[in-house]
């Protein structure tokens, strides 16, 4: 027996919630960055300098993903073949970085260590949940975003 594979389609109502989604997490990216060059003290799950220094490290590749996210969006909103592209960076830029903090978190034992701890698990979570949800929507509906309209 042989199964057709289905086939993805691009929906309106699934463009706009894409879409959304994609402004959401860049909107979010901008207020992280603006509270943690306010006020680090809002943030931070730990004191150590070192701590400091690693989360300001992130702030070029954040201003990277935020642009994938807004490039993605409008090249969705206009339906162009750059979309794919753009999503794709969009995922695998999330993805390393969700990797890299991930990893110093269970090096320096961050999320159980008190609250904000948790409330970094719960960014990583978030990460990881808009990451695989970027693939799995974008993945089954190449051929069609790379037609464009």
């Amino acid at each position: 027996m042989v199964l057709a594979a289905h086939r993805a389609e691009v929906t309106e109502r699934g463009r706009r919630r894409v879409v959304g989604a994609l402004l959401t997490g860049a909107a979010l990216l901008v207020l992280y960055w603006a509270a943690w060059l306010l006020d680090r003290s809002l943030l931070a799950s730990d004191t150590r300098p070192a701590y400091y220094e690693y989360e300001s490290a992130f702030a070029l590749a954040d201003a990277w993903l935020a642009f994938c996210l807004v490039a993605g969006a409008r090249a969705l909103s206009a339906r162009r073949a750059s979309a794919l592209l753009w999503l794709l960076a969009a995922g695998g830029s999330a993805g390393f970085l969700l990797a890299v903090d991930v990893l110093y978190n269970l090096q320096h034992g961050v999320w159980f260590a008190s609250q904000r701890g948790l409330t970094e698990l719960v960014r990583n979570l978030a990460t990881a949940a808009g990451t695989v949800g970027l693939f799995a929507w974008t993945w089954p509906r190449r051929t069609e975003l790379l037609a464009g309209d």
